[in-house]
This record gives structure tokens, C-alpha cells and sequence, in this order.
């Protein structure tokens, strides 16, 4: 597996050319310093867990990560 298909499916960033779910485009922004993240369970730049949402931290390590395979996901 991939480690941009680890992301969790509710992770969200402005992404110029690219629709805003797509995961290879936002794990090759993880290191870019201006991207805005945000959660859309929290609608905010926090996920469930109080921690803060970005490309480098919403993967399979993170309790209330939700990866986009997962079959309970809609």
C-alpha cells in the first residue's frame, strides 16, 4: 500500500488543478509550508482528536483516521 492511500478520506486541502479528495496530490503537499488543511468531520483545521489536520499526520497512526478503503466509509 501506499503511503497516500493511508490518508484519512475526511482530510481536505485547497489544491489548485486537482479535486480535493485526491490523496497522491495531497501527500505531494505535505511539505509545502502554505497549504491549508482542514477536517471534514470538524469543518476545521482539527480532526475528532483535537490534534491538528495535515498530510503528515492523518494517516493509519491516528485514532480517528478513516482510510478511503475502508469498507464502512460511504
Amino acid at each position: 500500500m501506499n503511503e497516500h492511500e493511508q490518508l484519512c478520506t475526511y482530510l481536505r486541502a485547497k489544491i489548485s488543478g486537482a479535486s480535493h479528495n485526491d490523496r497522491r496530490a495531497l501527500y505531494a503537499l505535505r511539505n509545502e509550508a502554505t497549504t491549508v488543511y482542514w477536517c471534514l468531520l470538524t469543518m476545521s483545521p482539527a480532526g475528532p482528536d483535537d490534534g491538528l489536520v495535515h498530510a503528515s499526520r492523518c494517516g493509519g497512526g491516528r485514532a480517528c483516521c478513516v482510510p478511503a478503503q475502508d469498507p464502512d466509509v460511504a
